[in-house]
């Protein structure tokens, strides 16, 4: 009996010991996917995503694979902020929001602008590709010229959808980007909740 009650004892032990590893386990792969995927300026995202109707957390996926949330960043090509915006795009894109404005590079490091002017461009993306995220992500990648292109290519699209992205680094983009928002909308559920009652244009 006592040799019955001892054997019990230690399977419950153990079992609790591998339980609380478990819960360890999984305790430091959230820290550390809060490490990876933080947020930023989530207040300007929020403003700006429902302005130009946009999914917020898509908005904070791609300026995670762009800058790293860094409203200091500058690309090898020159593009600029948190949405890493090309100076002649910004000026085209300041133009469009306010025809009189006086725009100057050093607006793009400003990170309420940068981030206005990059949902701005996912707003035109998403019109320009009928809110399809395959082809908008890839755009603001690759410029939207060469999503045009494939698609017009039957060998990257089929019925006027883009269905293969040939450029590898775009290709790499998106699926960072589809991760990034997949991780960001497990990690902070709530962190748009308001926003989330918009009827977004940008979708799946």
């Amino acid at each position: 009996m006592q040799i019955a009650v001892f054997v019990i004892g230690a399977i419950v032990f153990l079992c609790a010991a591998g339980f609380g590893g478990y819960l360890l386990y999984e305790e430091a792969q959230y820290q550390k996917a809060l490490r990876n995927y933080p947020v930023a300026y989530v207040d300007f995202i929020a403003q700006y995503a429902e302005k130009y109707e946009l999914d917020p957390y898509l908005v904070q996926s791609i300026m995670r694979c762009e800058s790293s949330n860094d409203p200091n960043a500058v690309s090898h090509a020159g593009a600029i902020g948190l949405m890493q915006i090309m100076p002649d795009t910004g000026e085209w894109i300041g133009h469009k929001i306010d025809p009189e404005l006086a725009y100057s590079l050093d607006m793009l490091n400003d990170p309420a602008t940068n981030i206005e002017y990059g949902c701005w461009y996912l707003r035109f993306l998403s019109g320009r590709f009928d809110g399809a995220w395959m082809e908008i992500i890839a755009a603001y990648n690759a410029g939207h010229g060469s999503v045009e292109d494939w698609l017009s290519d039957p060998r990257f699209s089929d019925a006027g959808v883009l269905t293969v992205i040939p450029f590898e680094e775009t290709a790499r983009y998106y699926g960072k980007v589809l991760a990034a928002y997949d991780n960001y909308t497990t990690l902070y559920p709530d962190l748009f909740a308001k926003s989330a009652q918009t009827a977004y244009v940008v979708g799946e």
